[in-house]
């Protein structure tokens, strides 16, 4: 029983003459009479009574002309998903994220999915850059948010958004009250740093900055989360240098002041699998994400 068949079937049931429903199709008279018969051998009943004056439906027919319509209706919508998918308005692209990119990257991403592609979904798992790689080279992630990532074969990485890097002090701190810092009066603090197993990227920019000012940061702890750095310097244990994205986590005691050195920059990427191999609900998000950046 095919779409074909059904709306063969419907066509002669709502014109009422056969002639009429095979204009309506475009094909012929005899071919839709074919088509009609094929139906009702399947079925193992008669749909229409036929005269050479009028056509009618069985008792039979009336009974299954709502289920055929139904059953187009059904067709209708799953042709209108396939091709939904095909194109990448629809299906689930699952993304991995920096923690940093939950504050605002993350809900403007599902936002754009939101308008101009709803049948898009995303399933989020927040994760290191250095963890992405693998990830979306095994297929485990389909989008990736990271931070200051290199090209990888296999991978088409590109940028995404440029953020000014901070520092966090006690509100006690020496500096708290000042408009902005430069990294060279820091080279006397203890850091709150990330290690550098699970943070590579930015932990080895701010290692290149502070050496870029002359020094060597002297580390004091060590946290991944920054909810965890945050309250940390919270609490007297040293000053942080993290993304401006951290200023929407507002904890007591903890003042962020913009670095004026120009380097102090973090660079954010969004990637996916090659064309071959990633989705197209996976290029569809990254597409969003990109013209979005270059629309300004």
């Amino acid at each position: 029983m095919n779409p074909k068949s059904l709306q063969a079937f419907v066509a002669v049931a709502e014109e009422e003459h056969f002639g009429k429903a095979a204009k309506r199709l475009g094909i012929t008279q005899s071919g839709l009479s074919q088509i009609v018969k094929s139906l009702e051998a399947t079925i193992g009943a008669r749909l229409i009574d036929r005269t050479t004056r009028s056509v009618s439906l069985t008792d039979i027919g009336e009974t299954f002309l709502d289920n055929a319509r139904e059953l187009l209706q059904a067709h209708r919508l799953a042709e209108q998903k396939m091709a939904n998918a095909v194109r990448g308005e629809a299906g689930t692209v699952r993304l991995g994220f920096v923690a940093s990119a939950a504050l605002g990257i993350v809900p403007r991403l599902a936002a754009l999915a939101h308008e101009h592609a709803p049948g898009l979904r995303l399933s989020l798992t927040e994760v290191t850059s250095e963890e992405q790689i693998p990830q979306l080279k095994s297929g485990d992630i389909d989008v990736g948010v990271m931070r200051e990532i290199q090209q990888f074969p296999g991978l088409v990485i590109q940028p995404l958004e440029t953020e000014r890097l901070l520092v966090a002090v006690p509100d006690t701190h020496r500096l708290s009250t000042r408009k902005t810092v430069a990294i060279a009066e820091l080279r006397d603090e203890g850091f709150i740093m990330f290690p550098r197993t699970r943070v590579s990227y930015l932990h080895d920019l701010i290692h290149q900055l502070c050496h870029q000012a002359g020094f060597t940061p002297v580390i004091t702890e060590r946290a991944v989360q920054f909810a965890t750095i945050l309250g940390l310097v919270s609490s007297n244990a040293g000053i942080a240098i993290v993304p401006q994205a951290l200023t929407a986590i507002r904890l007591p005691n903890v003042t962020f002041i913009p670095l004026e050195d120009d380097d102090a920059i973090s660079k954010i990427f969004i990637a996916r699998r090659t064309d071959e191999k990633a989705s197209p609900a996976a290029k569809r998000l990254v597409s969003l994400a990109t013209a979005t950046v270059t629309n300004g």
